[in-house]
């Protein structure tokens, strides 16, 4: 028997193992690589603006809509 991860488990496809993820998970990965990829963008903006002010500013939404709207 294989080891699987929490929440997986296994079925046969012509006779070989394969480990499926249920569909909430899988989505929940897709979202977690999807903020990962917009924080990327947003930090890279602030990095490249001129001026403190625009930076707090874009840090403060992205903080906000992110994590406090999870």
């Amino acid at each position: 028997m294989s080891v699987l991860h929490a929440g997986a488990h296994e079925c046969q496809i012509r006779s070989a193992p394969v480990l499926v993820l249920p569909r909430l998970q899988r989505f929940s990965i897709t979202l977690k690589r999807r903020q990962r990829a917009k924080i990327k963008i947003i930090l890279a903006l602030c990095q490249q603006s001129e001026t403190s002010a625009v930076a707090d500013v874009l840090l403060h939404m992205m903080f906000k809509r992110f994590f406090c709207n999870a």
